[in-house]
Parts: C-alpha cells; sequence; structure tokens
C-alpha cells in the first residue's frame, strides 16, 4: 500500500536495511521511479489483455452496414415491475438512422419524433422487416380455414397476424388472422372483413411494439 513491504520490528532488529538513503530527497526519487515502473507494466499487461480479448471478439463478430435513412429496430430489454421478461418486447422501432458516427455506432431517432435522437452500438440494432413485406406463400398453404365472413355470424374483435398469399388467378391477396368474439380463430381475407377498425388497430400496435 505504501510502495514497499513493511518492516516488522524484529526484522528492524536483527537484519539491517539493504537499501541505504542519504537524504529524504534521494528516498523520494526512488519511490517515484519505481511507482512509474509499476504504472507503466500495469498499462502494458492492460493493454495486452485488451488486445486479445478484441482478437478473440473479432473471431466470432460479423459487423454489418446500415445506410443513413435506414429504418431498424433496437435492442432494449427494460423490465416493468410486475412482468414477466417473457412478455415484454425487447426490440423497439421503428428507428431510422439519421448519422453513422463510426463503423459501429450510428445516431437514431423514432421514425415518428424528431425529439428521441440517442447513439447507439451496432450489436443493438437489426433491419426493420415491415409486416406487410413477409415472405408470401400459396393459397393452398394456409389450409382450409380460410373462411369468409358471411360464413361466420360471430364478431371480429381483434387481428393476430397477417400474410399474403396468391389466389387461383395467381395474384397477391392480403389475409389476416382474426380472433372471433367465441375464441375461434381462422385466416379470412381482406375483403371479407368489414371492421376497418380492427384492422387499423392491428398496425399501429405493430408499429409501437
Amino acid at each position: 500500500m505504501h510502495g514497499r513491504d513493511p518492516v516488522l520490528p524484529v526484522e528492524a532488529v536483527m537484519c539491517p536495511p539493504t537499501i541505504t538513503y542519504t537524504s529524504s530527497d534521494d528516498y523520494k526519487s526512488e519511490m517515484v521511479t519505481r511507482l512509474q515502473e509499476a504504472f507503466t507494466l500495469a498499462k502494458d499487461n492492460l493493454q495486452a489483455a485488451q488486445r486479445k480479448q478484441k482478437e478473440q471478439y473479432d473471431l466470432k463478430s460479423d459487423v454489418i452496414n446500415y445506410d443513413i435513412g435506414e429504418k431498424i429496430w433496437v435492442f432494449n430489454p427494460s423490465t416493468k415491475p410486475g412482468l414477466s421478461t417473457k412478455l415484454l418486447h425487447n426490440w423497439h422501432g421503428p428507428y431510422i438512422i439519421i448519422d453513422k458516427l463510426s463503423d459501429v455506432n450510428y445516431k437514431i431517432q423514432m421514425c415518428d419524433s424528431k425529439k428521441s435522437e440517442q447513439t447507439v452500438h451496432v450489436n443493438r440494432i437489426k433491419h426493420f422487416v415491415d409486416p406487410d413485406d413477409r415472405p408470401i406463400t400459396d393459397e393452398g398453404d394456409i389450409g382450409s380455414n380460410i373462411d369468409s365472413i358471411e360464413n361466420n355470424d360471430n364478431t371480429m374483435v381483434k387481428i393476430l397476424d397477417t400474410m399474403r398469399s396468391r389466389n387461383e388467378s395467381k395474384r397477391l391477396e392480403k389475409h389476416y388472422f382474426v380472433q372471433y368474439e367465441n375464441g375461434e380463430t381462422k385466416w379470412v381475407k381482406e375483403n371479407d372483413i368489414k371492421d376497418f377498425a380492427i384492422i387499423n388497430d392491428f398496425h399501429i400496435s405493430n408499429e409501437n411494439a
């Protein structure tokens, strides 16, 4: 703690000092030199350890480049009291990239607000994919549960998911996975949904997720 090994009383009596100083200035100069050598050695060891850790990290790391103006998701695992972490959304957005500060740091902001600028590391972001741009599939793959609203007397209360598929004419059609008042769920064509409010609520909830 004091830059030297402690001298016990028995050592002071039995063992003569190995180093003698003619003045306090000599002792102070020697102490400063030894401390500087210790600081230099500690700094070199720390930098060597950092370089080794970086080399190990870079072996498994792929830096992804993002363009200015691109929409992204941001990883923010915030926990709310009383809620399970499994039920919380960890990816928030969409955000938009407004500046690239370095290869690994970006300045971003919410798409609908200019007051939420923040700087994030590239490891916390990923490409934003609009739900409407999901891969399409043939209508036959959806199953026989794509029914028209005229065949169901229950009231639609909520939309759970959406996808696009090709009809018999090979044209793209949008379908929604709808939950009814009685708890039943099924895929329904967009044209068969008369309550546009639940469609609007579904897209708003996805934007705020």
